[in-house]
Parts: structure tokens; sequence; C-alpha cells
């Protein structure tokens, strides 16, 4: 406890900084020099990915667990009067990737200070939020290799400041996308009867795909296809001859999701059959869903348990929420948890977002209390 009393200012005024220069995926370029000239103020071998974005250390020889941190921020303009406030127009950390890197330089830095019973990678990776992301990179770099568990947080504005929340299984659904472009020869709104209506044929699709996708597949898997982006027309008395849908999908279960290109391209094709629109569907799979193991579940609650109390885990459910953290579950064993930061303000990936600061010892103190508990016993 006093280790992490003794860093966490460090770390705050880290998050600070970093919350002030967001960056996007793969220019997280100030963000990466910020952490490194922390690092070194304080003694800490690391290594550059020079000269892509992003960095990485080992505390100890030989490390045997990891702990991954985000780097990049959203396209949202942040308000005014948020402190700190974002000084690159456009762009915020709403995720809370700026506290994630801030706890995984606090736990870097407690772990400098304490004698753990085996060494620590951590990973400070870009490109969280976009697809393809960075941690296909860094599995590629081999930075998990011989590693025998990993383990990363992600803030959670629901949950209390100070809770840990767990869950064994799948935590996060996976995030594939789409684009959906219509065609028809377009005409006038006076005589729809002389033309295909593209305009009432995409408010079909917007309505019936999600529940068409949904009795495709096993009524007992949890499945959510939803619509973000719709783009046709310029004037109230043209129908349109093109338009474009985007839209996600999102499951919890591996073989569903394994099969859902064919699925929404089947569901697609019967909706539109009687239509006389032309489509093309552009289906891109993304991240499957994050499956945490239980071992790694087990060992980090432990850990957390022996140095912080059992009131602080609580269990968790399930989100749909995409996380990039699945990419490296096919090489190491893993685990995220959800670190409570009620009541800052407002949900993920909202201009609202806040998080509480005593985020920030709680989550070094739980990072490091979870690292020492896979340690020990994985």
């Amino acid at each position: 406890a006093g280790l992490v009393k003794e860093v966490t200012p460090q770390a705050v005024e880290l998050r600070r900084l970093l919350h002030r220069h967001p960056e996007p995926a793969f220019e997280e370029r100030r963000t990466t020099a910020l952490i490194a000239a922390t690092l070194r103020e304080n003694s800490v071998r690391h290594k550059l990915r020079t000269p892509s974005t992003g960095l990485w250390l080992d505390t100890g020889k030989d490390p045997i667990v990891g702990f991954r941190a985000d780097l990049d921020a959203l396209p949202i303009s942040e308000p005014e009067d948020n402190h700190p406030v974002s000084q690159n127009p456009g762009w915020m950390h709403a995720c809370g990737h700026d506290a994630h890197a801030a706890i995984a330089v606090g736990i870097t830095l407690a772990l400098q200070r304490l004698d753990p019973p085996g060494g620590v990678r951590i990973l400070f990776q870009p490109a969280e939020e976009s697809h393809p992301s960075g941690a296909s990179e860094l599995v590629a770099e081999g930075l998990v290799d011989g590693l025998e568990g990993l383990l990363a947080f992600h803030v959670d504005p629901s949950l209390d400041t100070g809770k840990v929340g767990v869950k064994a299984g799948p935590i996060t659904g996976s995030s594939d996308s789409f684009e959906i472009v219509l065609n028809g020869p377009g005409g006038h709104t006076a005589r729809p009867n002389k033309t295909v209506d593209l305009i009432d044929t995409a408010a079909r699709v917007i309505n019936e795909l999600p529940g068409a996708v949904k009795r495709s597949i096993d009524s007992r898997t949890p499945i959510v296809t939803v619509f973000g982006s719709i783009h046709g027309g310029d004037m109230p008395n043209v129908i349109p001859s093109t338009i474009l849908l985007k839209g996600t999908v999102r499951t919890l279960n591996k073989s569903v999701w394994d099969t859902l290109s064919g699925v929404v391209d089947k569901a697609l094709g019967s909706l539109l059959a009687t239509s006389g629109a032309d489509y093309a569907l552009d289906y891109r799979q993304g991240v499957p869903s994050v499956v945490n193991d239980d071992n790694v579940i087990d060992a980090a609650t432990a850990g957390i348990t022996e140095l912080m109390g059992s009131e602080t885990i609580v269990p968790t459910d399930a989100s749909m929420g995409g996380e990039d953290f699945a990419n490296y579950l096919d090489s190491v064993p893993g685990a995220l948890l959800r670190l409570g930061t009620c009541c800052g303000g407002g949900d993920l990936h909202s201009a609202s977002f806040r998080i509480n600061e005593a985020t920030i010892g709680l989550g070094i103190k739980a990072g490091v209390s979870a690292l020492i508990g896979l340690m020990d016993r994985i």
C-alpha cells in the first residue's frame, strides 16, 4: 500500500497529460513519448516500437505474466469545461485509455520497488479502437510468446470506484462491421411506382435485417445487429439511385461468429429478393469475443482479495462492446477485468465520459496484486 501511495502522484499527473493530448489509432506519437519520458525519469528500461507507436518493457528477468494497456483516443469533441480538457480538437480520451496507460506505468514503478516472484511484461499497445488493431501487431512481434498469463483492465463507469468486476468466460462481444450499397434506377417522388423506391427499401432493411439475422441462429445465442450510418439522396423530390448503409453485428458465441458473414448475406438476399433493388454487401470480420480464462480469473481474484479484501471483487456481466484484447488470447490465456470508476460521469464513447481519479491509485494496487496472484498460482 505504501509503494502504491508513493507512485500514484506520478501516474495521476501522467494521466492528465495524456488526457490533454489524445491521438488517433497508430498516431499515438506524443502519447508514446510522454510515457517513455516518465519511464526514463524513473530509470525504467523500455523499448520503443519504432517507427510504429507504442512501447513495452520487462520488469525483472524472464517475464512469466503480462499486462496490456491501450493508448488511442476517439474522434469525439470534448466539452470545454472538462478538467483536464483535450487540446487536440475533435479528439477525446472518451474510453479511458489514458487511465489504462497511467495505471500500467504506476504498476511498473511499484513492481520496480518490489521483489515479486517473477517478471512482468508491460505492453503499451496502440490502436485498440481501429481494425485492424494494434493487438495483432504485438502478437506478430512475439511480445506474448512464453507468457503464462496476460491481464488487462478496462475502466467501467457503472461500477463503484474501488470495485473490480470479474467474469469467467465471455466478457465482451465480437465486433464485425458491414456496408450495404443499394442500387436502383432512381426517379421522381411523385411516381414511386415507376422506379425502385430505395428509401423505402433501405427502411425495410434497417427494420427487418436485425430480426432476420436473429432468426437465422439459435435463439439462445445473444446477437445484436445495429445500423450506425445511412447516406442517400439530396433532394426531397428525388428518389435516389444509391444508398449506403453501415452497421455492426455482435455476438458472444465464437462458433456463431465464424458463420455471421454468410448469415447476414443470406438474410439480406431474402429481404431484397422481390424489391427490384440491386445490392452489394461488404462484410468485415473484426475482433472475436474476449473469453476470460478460468485459471487466470481465479489467480487474479485471489491476488486482489489477499491485498485489498474480498469486498473489492464483484461479479460483472458480459458486454456486447468489442475489445481487441481478444486477439491475444489465441496465444496466451488471459483475462480482462473491469475497474470501477463511478461516478466521474457519462458512459464510455460519449463526450460526457469522465473518470474518478481515485481509480488510478486503486487500479495500480489492484494491478500489482492481480499480477502477483497470477505469478503465485499459474
